[in-house]
């Protein structure tokens, strides 16, 4: 065909090796990130990052390996590269932008697997970063797919980014005319006792209770602490709910709950005067 010679026993050979290489890549990649990575003691997201990032250039060689074989003339190249930056022009843009939003999420590792982070409405863990998308479990156990270039170009709150180390607010609310001291006191011991609590020191402030505003019905207070793992925060945040209705049962503080004063009006003293909102009575018989 023109200047290139089609030999179909090249090709037979080219799909040999290339589906040689390709089980060889996938050896190597399950094995680097199950038993090398592993020993090198990285943490979960930079193993799954080297592992990907290996797996797609050993792909991308296993493909130029089996061009070779088959007899491509890699200076045709140039031509291919124009025509798929033609189809790219096209339609292809949010393809290519995934692509590379992907390769920036592996390398930069703004997002790691197993991170808590919230895109938008999405909140959960990442459960795995590819080429083209992000995994994300929500605590529901529900998967949700969500395009690299969400996670690059909008905002991503990472809880467990550099530290795992993070702050809980517990409010609560007390009746009034409770000993707020002794409110204070006991919602202090409290968190104080708590074994995922920290105290001051590397970083973080002491636990600390703030009396936040005289509300409707109670009297607001919150805790406010911080947690050696935040990710373990809303079984703190249960413990901690736990141990101050205990406490507040046995000192006699009153948690309330809404109430609301009712008037009622009574009836006008001129009898002829119907109130406001009443129906009228020139339909009764007699009238």
């Amino acid at each position: 065909i023109g200047s290139f010679n089609l030999k179909p026993v090249s090709i037979v050979q080219s799909i040999l090796v290339l589906s040689l290489l390709l089980t060889l890549n996938t050896w190597f990649k399950k094995w680097l990130e199950q038993e090398w990575l592993t020993r090198a003691h990285m943490d979960r997201g930079a193993r799954e990052s080297v592992a990907t990032i290996s797996g797609y250039v050993g792909a991308s060689l296993a493909v130029l390996i089996a061009l070779g074989v088959a007899g491509m003339d890699f200076s045709k190249l140039a031509i291919i590269a124009g025509a798929l930056s033609v189809g790219i022009g096209f339609g292809l843009q949010n393809i290519v932008s995934n692509f590379i939003s992907g390769l920036i999420l592996l390398f930069e590792r703004p997002v790691k697997t197993g991170d808590w982070i919230i895109v938008g409405d999405v909140e959960g863990y990442v459960k795995r970063i590819s080429i083209r998308t992000t995994q994300i479990m929500t605590f529901d156990r529900a998967d949700v797919i969500v395009p690299n270039t969400e996670l690059i170009s909008g905002n991503v709150t990472n809880l467990m980014l550099h530290d795992l180390r993070g702050r809980i607010r517990v409010p609560v609310g007390v009746a009034y005319g409770s000993d707020t001291q002794k409110v204070k006191e006991l919602m202090l011991e409290i968190a104080n006792e708590h074994p995922e609590v920290m105290g001051e020191g590397f970083g973080v402030t002491a636990p600390l209770v703030l009396f936040i505003e005289f509300g409707d019905s109670s009297l607001n207070f919150e805790l406010r602490c911080f947690v050696v793992n935040i990710d373990r925060r809303r079984r703190v945040i249960s413990d901690i709910n736990f141990a101050i209705d205990e406490a507040f049962r046995q000192h006699g503080i009153e948690i309330p709950f809404p109430q609301r004063d009712v008037h009622i009006r009574e009836k006008s003293a001129d009898a002829g005067t119907p109130l406001p909102g009443t129906p009228s009575n020139d339909n009764e018989p007699g009238k």
